[in-house]
């Protein structure tokens, strides 16, 4: 069953939030810090449906005041898929967990109306402002359909 979501098109637009700690690169849209990353996307699947080779050198982000977090995959052909949950403990100072429960991808045909299914698993990633690191995300759907999804920033800050 597809869910809409209402804030996709803010994402969509281009904004991006980091969930660290306060970051100077961060951008606000109302009471969410937005980021952007570059870098490569080393892999993204969901089922059998590989999009990798799609999949661009972009990598976004959004933290909201509640705890959800959400990491934007953007593809080359302007689709995006989006791993989001709530921010769970940090392992590390320097890395942090989001208990995914949502996997969100916007369509060709209907920009403005994505499939979102309910998710479980998790994305690990380590500190933007540290050099270089990855976000990897993985779980599945509850048919039992697996996804993974890695990104693996260039060493800049984010921007």
């Amino acid at each position: 069953m597809a869910i809409r979501c209402r804030w996709l098109p803010l994402v969509a637009a281009g904004l991006w939030m980091w969930p660290t700690a306060p970051v100077p690169a961060q951008t606000k849209i109302g009471d969410a810090d937005m980021s952007a990353l570059e870098g490569s996307c080393n892999r993204l699947v969901i089922g059998s449906l590989d999009l990798t080779d799609a999949c661009s050198g972009k990598l976004l982000s959004v933290a909201y005041p509640d705890g959800r977090v959400g990491f934007y995959f953007v593809l080359n052909d302007g689709r995006i898929v989006t791993f989001t949950g709530m921010d769970g403990d940090n392992p590390t100072p320097d890395t942090d967990v989001v208990n995914l429960d949502r996997l969100i991808m916007t369509r060709k045909d209907t920009p403005d109306q994505p499939d979102v299914s309910g998710v479980s698993g998790t994305c690990a990633f380590g500190n933007p402002f540290r050099g270089a690191m990855t976000v990897s995300c993985e779980g599945s759907l509850p048919e039992g359909i697996g996804f993974t999804g890695s990104f693996t920033t260039d060493g800049q800050p984010p921007k």
